[in-house]
């Protein structure tokens, strides 16, 4: 087995750590565990010493269980302020007989680097994802055509960017806790790729990730994130509501909250212990997601109508008993609760950590990280007489003429 894959993800109800492999498309939980000790504060890090403290804890706790060293992690971004941008890049392929290799990707990834644009100012490029590929006579292939024939492949990818700022005030502490980054991936884009495994059967629908004090919307369009927003609320704001409307503890709110969700009465006469009825609790509850409620409907506006349809639900808030249901009634349309079917992580908090093991398993575009990022490679040139095609040709023009140079693809 290949090096386990560990997936950090910094989130709004604490530092989430998993640790698995992908093995016949399936994902495989070795180890996951949360540390409330340090989190997001209204989508920030505001105490970097704490945010190491707890990520070195949660690594260390998983090297020491699973007797491997964790040095390194894919870490995930959250969608604030995420720019997506479709872009395509086109080469030549370097192999003599045309077939298609990794260095025909790594060479499409760099052109669309060189592209205007891509140079944003403070915005920092933190993905290209491809979700097409052309060859000669237009054929087009979903996935990596490698192997497959042809002088030109084309690459159309999303390039996704974040504020330069932002994005360092993750990697920041990650590097300061002692660990590499492999890669930094969106967790919303990983989320809806992995979501593309499972039959849903709908081509475009809306992704909703209810977490502590965040939540993420999101618009997927045939497997692609095409667009997300952050909203600062989640299922423990739900509570701070519940404690404050009964004048309870948070301890106490939160309990209830889990217990009843939105119910209504039974049908014999029943009160809390702290005097209150279960239809008191789902209307202060439903009160609550007015705030939810308000920001999916901005989001409705600005995406295609027919991807009002379907709404799915996952992470650690999309729990709450009856929420489904009352999402269906306010928005008349189908609701979807996902939770990912592993070993080790069924659990809806881990699905952006069980999504990550799975996108970065699964990157096709696999290149040297010793390579310059901006290196175009050049089509090989068949020897003739001991020579290539281009120096052959050269000293047929020009005796004097020895030196190699390659045409710059």
């Amino acid at each position: 087995m290949e090096k386990p894959i560990s997936a950090l993800e910094i989130t709004s109800s604490g530092v989430k750590l998993a640790v698995g492999y992908v093995y016949q498309h399936e994902v495989y939980i070795l180890h996951a565990l949360e540390s409330s000790r340090a989190r997001l504060v209204k989508g920030n890090i505001l105490d970097n010493e704490e945010m190491v403290i707890a990520i070195k804890e949660l690594v260390n706790q998983a090297s020491k269980e699973l007797g491997i060293p964790i040095d390194s992690v894919v870490l995930g971004l959250p969608s604030t302020g995420l720019e997506v941008v479709s872009r395509r890049g086109e080469t030549n392929t370097t192999d003599p007989n045309s077939k298609i290799c990794d260095f025909d990707a790594s060479n499409c990834i760099s052109m669309i680097n060189k592209q205007k644009g891509m140079d944003k100012v403070n915005k920092e490029l933190i993905d290209i994802v491809p979700y097409q590929y052309i060859l000669d006579g237009n054929k087009t292939y979903e996935h990596f055509p490698k192997n497959k024939v042809s002088k030109v492949i084309t690459m159309v990818a999303d390039s996704e960017f974040m504020d330069q700022a932002y994005v360092k005030m993750f990697t920041s502490v990650v590097i300061k806790a002692g660990l590499k980054i492999d890669k930094q991936v969106n967790v919303t884009n990983a989320a809806i790729k992995y979501l593309g495994d499972f039959d849903i059967k709908a081509n475009e629908y809306v992704f909703i990730h209810i977490g502590g004090h965040m939540t993420t919307i999101g618009f997927a369009y045939d497997n692609r994130l095409a667009k997300a927003q952050v909203l600062n609320f989640g299922s423990e704001n739900i509570s701070q509501d519940i404690a404050k409307k009964f004048d309870i503890s948070l301890e106490k709110a939160n309990h209830y909250k889990c217990v009843y969700g939105i119910a209504k009465n039974p049908d014999f006469d029943f009160v809390t212990p702290d005097g209150f009825t279960i239809q008191a609790l789902a209307d202060v509850i439903q009160e609550s997601l007015d705030k939810l409620v308000n920001s999916i409907n901005d989001f409705l506006i600005t995406i295609e109508e027919t991807a009002r349809n379907l709404f799915i639900l996952s992470g650690g808030g999309s729990n709450l008993y009856g929420l489904d249901t009352f999402l269906a009634n306010v928005f008349q349309n189908k609701i979807l609760r996902f939770t990912p079917n592993v070993y080790g992580a069924r659990n809806k908090a881990y699905t952006n950590c069980v999504s990550l093991i799975k996108y970065y398993a699964e990157y096709e575009i696999h290149t040297s990280p010793t390579r310059p990022y901006d290196l175009t490679l050049t089509r090989v040139q068949p020897v003739v007489d001991g020579k290539t095609g281009t120096e052959k040709k050269k000293e047929e023009e020009d005796p004097l003429m020895t030196d190699l140079n390659d045409e710059r693809l």
